[in-house]
């Protein structure tokens, strides 16, 4: 994979695009940090295309909730006290 930095983006929109043409996607830096990924797509999948990454940031969403959940120790709850939670949290939404 291929890192730019951001400020190609300001500086040379020329040779990005070209860049991103001949390479098909590629990670954008910000002081050699990553914070974006730049993809060709075809004028006629946006819809798609944005479907697609809405579904990659829920799987990094699931993926980081069950990372945290097993730092916590709560993959090893049973589902009794699963439940528990739940109404917990549902009960705490009907006072406020």
């Amino acid at each position: 994979m291929q890192f730019v930095p951001y400020r190609m983006i300001r500086n040379q929109p020329r040779d990005l695009r070209q860049k991103l043409k001949s390479e098909g996607a590629f990670v954008v830096t910000n002081n050699n940090k990553p914070f974006a990924l730049m993809v060709t797509i075809e004028e006629d999948q946006v819809e798609e295309s944005l479907y697609l990454a809405a579904q990659i940031r829920a799987q990094q969403a699931v993926s980081a909730l069950r990372q945290q959940a097993q730092t916590e120790g709560m993959n090893k709850l049973t589902a009794e006290e699963i439940d528990a939670e739940i109404q917990t949290v549902r009960d705490a939404r009907h006072e406020g």
